[in-house]
């Protein structure tokens, strides 16, 4: 599992944000003698390593698999799409709702997607960068953002839309094995938000991707990050198999899309 699964299916890239910290190395109590009224305090043993025996590859196909399995998780992150900075939250469910935000040049917008159908709701700033990236004039651009504030687009069906600007909502296409996998190699182990992990790290080109993989519990994708290319960001993934609940939004305050004709 590398960042370009997830290329394929968002046109999104990541980068690394955080110094990876390496664990200390694994120390022996030593006895001071029988008889002596103290002893040494045991250091805690070095907990044996899940992926003993795997390759680099190996270990990320065991996450890749894993994350395929999960009912709900979270994923955080920020990027740079074509030179804009763009951030996101997102709660994901197995079978295809998700809610979640993301902001970009200032603008965000709320999105929600339940029963097959997605929902977006922007501020004022995101319908004019919308209009205006589409070519409108000022005057459409601001009817159309009069027309929306404070209501939800339903996205039109059957057109793309929902799937590719939203891929987070679908756990499969995320984690789908890629046929051209960036050649891994084992770093240095580390922690993510408390959590141990194992580092693996890979080159394409001038871009240098990093997988870090949860080394105890489920071996779950804790972050996937890229640096040194020209579309820096990163992943983070948390609260696996947390409830996810997503209710579409109530029919009065959503916009149906055949309204904004012309």
């Amino acid at each position: 599992m590398t960042k370009r699964t997830l290329l394929a299916t968002a046109v999104l890239c990541v980068t690394a944000v955080t110094t990876l910290t390496a664990c200390g190395d694994d120390k022996k109590a030593e006895d001071k003698g029988a008889g002596t009224a103290a002893s040494a305090t045991p250091s805690p043993a070095k907990p044996a390593d899940p992926f003993k025996g795997l390759t680099a590859a190996q270990i990320s196909e065991k996450a890749r698999v894993a994350m395929t399995k999960l009912d709900s998780f979270k994923v955080k992150g920020g990027m740079t799409v074509d030179g804009k900075q763009m951030t996101f939250d997102f709660s994901v469910a197995r079978k295809g709702d998700c809610q979640g935000t993301f902001t970009s040049r200032g603008a965000s917008a709320d999105v929600r997607q339940a029963g097959g159908q997605t929902y977006m709701k922007g501020d004022d700033k995101f319908w004019q960068q919308m209009g205006g990236e589409q070519g409108s004039s000022a005057e459409e651009t601001n009817a159309l953002t009069e027309l929306l504030k404070g209501r939800w687009l339903k996205m039109p069906a059957g057109d793309g839309q929902a799937d590719d600007q939203f891929p987070f909502c679908d756990i499969g296409a995320m984690f789908e094995k890629d046929k051209e996998e960036t050649r891994l190699t084992r770093g240095a182990d580390t922690e993510v938000n408390g959590t141990p992990a194992v580092t693996l790290t890979g080159k394409d080109g001038a871009e240098t991707q990093t997988l870090l993989i949860a080394a105890e519990g489920e071996p779950y994708a804790l972050r996937m990050s890229a640096k040194g290319g020209k579309e820096p960001g990163s992943f983070d993934f948390s609260a696996f198999n947390e409830p996810v609940t997503v209710t579409a939004p109530p029919a009065g305050e959503v916009m149906d899309p055949s309204k904004l004709k012309g």
